[in-house]
């Protein structure tokens, strides 16, 4: 028993022994972290312009020590603006650039330690930016109650088209509602305005604040009104839906509370498109519809119509066919943020409750009763469920 723990103890003393010469023998091992040596520059930086922007490609210098890559440079406002870069990838994007000027990039490589390395000046000239390209597309026209702003946006950079008017003839301008967006089509109304001659003004921005001249014009919106309700009748034609709660009158009482119940409900099981139809009273023009979903678990779910089509006419058939209605729109309806549904913004709830509007065409004549059709609802089915229905125009 004694010779085992003594030769234990041997072994033991052997293995300090070996641990203290490799403690040694690596005296002078240090942390990456804690290296202040400069790293080597950025290597062959190359340039791509885009529209306001550039992208920068490279090669790493040859430091295992680096953690990123920065870019500087300055923007119109005067601000010197970083951007950064990880050793995952060989390029950076720099963008924000008010016009096609060449600018100045300074990349840097930079270590674990935060150690800079020298600059390497890299020149950029960008393309048009993409607010001067929208702002070259854009018209501007009279509208139902308001104006149209129409334009391209081909590469679908974000905007934001500011309209303002000059309402007192005074020469001071005031803010209406922006349009932020990034579609290629760009179709939009500023409603609630007089039908009188107004001065306006427009210009187009980017989020860093650069933005494009200035257009003026004079505009005299055309009348719109918010038809008399009480005037609305239901008509059921062979073929229209079947209802399961609450009745058509409940599309036209007034009531915007979003969760209001009953509320027009059809039944679940239904398995071609529904259909609704009523007379608006008279024969009237026509410029939107409003459909106000009603709230549940959530405005994009169940029977809230998704998919749908507005018809007019004068002298519907009783047989419930389609002959004698002229279709005025294909409508649908989109979430602002994009998410899927269960997932809403702040700004998908304001769209709900304000109620989703659908323009119909200028020149279409008046039309006394008006039936829609939907096609799919945001459970991917055919049953309708709606709170409240305006229509506007003029008789």
């Amino acid at each position: 028993m004694k010779k085992r723990i003594y030769r234990n103890s041997i072994y033991v003393m052997a293995g300090l022994l070996f641990l203290l010469l490799g403690c040694k023998e690596e005296k002078g091992w240090t942390l990456m972290e804690d290296d202040q040596t400069k790293p080597g520059v950025v290597q062959h930086p190359s340039v791509v312009n885009g529209y306001g922007q550039a992208t920068i490609h490279y090669s790493l210098p040859e430091n295992d020590n680096i953690l990123y890559v920065k870019a500087e440079y300055v923007m119109a406002s005067g601000a010197t603006r970083v951007v950064k870069s990880s050793t995952y990838t060989n390029e950076i994007l720099i963008d924000g650039f008010p016009d096609t000027k060449p600018q100045t990039v300074k990349l840097y490589a930079v270590s674990k330690a935060e150690v800079v390395s020298d600059p390497v000046d890299v020149i950029v000239e960008p393309k048009t930016p993409i607010f001067n390209l929208v702002f070259g597309e854009m018209k501007v026209t009279a509208a139902f109650g308001g104006i149209r702003i129409t334009s391209t946006n081909k590469e679908k950079g974000n905007v934001v088209i500011v309209p303002m008017v000059d309402s007192l003839n005074n020469g001071e301008y005031l803010p209406l509602d922006n349009y932020y967006g990034q579609d290629s089509i760009i179709l939009y109304n500023v409603r609630g305005l007089k039908s009188k001659e107004m001065k306006f003004a427009f210009y187009v921005r980017d989020r860093w604040l650069n933005k494009s001249d200035t257009l003026y014009t004079s505009i005299t919106p055309l009348e719109e009104n918010l038809f008399n309700r009480q005037l609305f009748t239901p008509l059921r034609l062979p073929g229209d839906a079947q209802i399961l709660y609450g009745s058509m009158d409940n599309l036209w009482d007034g009531n915007l509370n979003t969760g209001k119940w009953p509320s027009f409900y059809t039944v679940e099981n239904a398995g071609v498109p529904q259909s609704v139809t009523f007379s608006i009273g008279r024969e009237a023009k026509l410029s939107r519809v409003v459909i106000f979903p009603r709230r549940e678990n959530g405005f994009y779910d169940k029977g809230n119509l998704r998919d749908f089509e507005i018809w007019g006419s004068n002298t519907p058939n009783l047989d419930g066919s389609w002959e004698s209605w002229a279709k005025l729109a294909t409508c649908t309806v989109r979430k602002p943020s994009g998410t899927p549904s269960g997932t809403n913004t702040n700004a998908d709830e304001v769209y709900g409750t304000s109620g989703w509007s659908f323009d119909l065409p200028e020149d279409a004549p008046k039309y006394k009763y008006l039936r829609i059709r939907n096609l799919r609802n945001w459970r991917g089915s055919y049953f309708m469920q709606i709170n409240q229905i305006q229509v506007w125009g003029v008789y």
